[in-house]
């Protein structure tokens, strides 16, 4: 699993120091439902950027390209109504 998580640091090594942190918090080993021994660890941080000395209101941090199959694809004009949205919550 990827993760993205957002922090204040004082320069880049503070902040890969508080990335490793921020992971090993999330390190778990459990038995899963079907008694199979399940261990998450942190293995790697991928990504530590620079956003900036604060966070702009509605800055983004993250994005990526989704793949839309033929049976998927609407016309150009199609009108979309993205306040009628029902988003979910990762918490």
């Amino acid at each position: 699993m990827d993760s993205i998580h957002l922090f204040k640091a004082s320069d880049f090594s503070e902040a890969m120091r508080r990335a490793v942190e921020m992971g090993k918090v999330h390190e778990q080993e459990y038995l899963n439902a079907e008694g199979w021994r399940v261990r998450w660890v942190l293995a790697s941080i991928i990504l530590l950027d620079l956003i900036g000395d604060e966070l702009t209101d509605g800055a983004e941090v993250y994005s990526e390209p989704v793949e839309i199959n033929a049976d998927e694809a609407v016309g150009f004009d199609h009108q979309f109504f993205p306040d009628k949205s029902e988003p979910t919550q990762t918490m």
